[in-house]
């Protein structure tokens, strides 16, 4: 009697042990469906992404960098790969790592809005080129999502009220250019409390509407190695403060007001090497001085 309990209960055991492992080779199949289901969907919305910019002929580029440290640069779709991975699916896992993007005269600011909410789709997207936009608070904060981005362009463009500030928040910016837009000075006044104060190399302010006041607060992004403000209205009271900055390398001047008084200050800034005073009244003799205080200088002056 005890014999056939036992041997009953281990046909149980062994029954439930087979539904157990089963119930868990489904579950897992389910898993593997879903994740693949998933997969497709996302490499067939980032597809539908690119070509919603491609039709704006947007241009876009994907770095590839090798075990030696070399960059390859090629157009979306095109760098070769391994036979046996699906195009798309090779695509997709590469991304865009470069958008120059401007705006075509028929498109409509519902279309605009569009593809700017777009934008933070692309997770690898490092470099964003824009030129000729209306750039409002909501335009702003999609760029602000972009989760890689390190280097951005808006040139051309304006921006509204309140919309450079909430850029200027975004964490990781390592190059801004606002060359030939129009917006707020005050609004740059943000870069004294945001990240990009600390991760700021490159800002590239050509033609913009901006005077000492900004100086003032640039000489406090103590990072800042490229720096043009031709076109400005910087003066030598600006220039006496951003001479201060410890790793600028490059300055450019050009169609500025500043003199040989301003000028005489960079002999304090160490790292420069590159200096444009382009149609300035700066004399060749605080120019040959200048040359003599830091020898690697490189002076650009017609």
């Amino acid at each position: 009697m005890s014999a056939d309990v036992e041997t009953t209960s281990v046909q149980i055991n062994q029954k439930n042990r087979r539904i157990l492992i089963r119930r868990g080779l489904i579950a897992a199949l389910i898993a593997i469906c879903a994740l693949v289901v998933w997969s497709v969907f996302l490499v067939i919305r980032f597809h539908s992404n690119v070509s919603a910019f491609q039709k704006q002929k947007a241009q876009l580029l994907v770095f590839d960098e090798n075990e030696a440290g070399e960059i390859a640069i090629h157009e979306y779709g095109t760098m070769p790969g391994p036979a046996f991975i699906p195009r798309p699916f090779l695509d997709y896992h590469r991304s865009v790592s470069w958008m120059d993007w401007q705006r075509q005269p028929d498109s409509s600011p519902e279309e605009i809005d569009a593809l700017f909410a777009l934008l933070p789709e692309f997770h690898k997207l490092k470099e964003l080129y824009l030129s000729g936009f209306q750039i409002d608070q909501k335009r702003a904060v999609e760029l602000t999502q972009i989760p890689q981005l390190r280097h951005l362009t808006i040139e051309a463009s304006q921006f509204e009220k309140s919309s450079l500030t909430d850029l200027l928040k975004k964490k990781g910016l390592e190059g801004i250019s606002l060359v030939d837009s129009t917006f707020e000075e005050e609004e740059l006044v943000i870069l004294k409390q945001a990240a990009a104060k600390e991760t700021l190399t490159r800002l590239f302010l050509s033609n913009c509407q901006v005077n000492d006041d900004t100086a003032a607060v640039l000489s406090e992004c103590r990072n800042l190695e490229i720096l043009h403000l031709d076109g400005t209205q910087i003066t030598d009271v600006g220039l006496k403060m951003l001479a201060r900055l410890p790793h600028l390398k490059v300055l450019v001047l050009d169609h500025t007001a500043v003199t040989d008084a301003g000028v005489k200050y960079l002999s304090a800034t160490p790292e420069l090497v590159e200096l444009s005073l382009s149609n300035t009244s700066v004399s060749d003799d605080v120019l040959d001085s200048l040359k003599q205080e830091i020898p690697a200088l490189r002076i650009s002056d017609d």
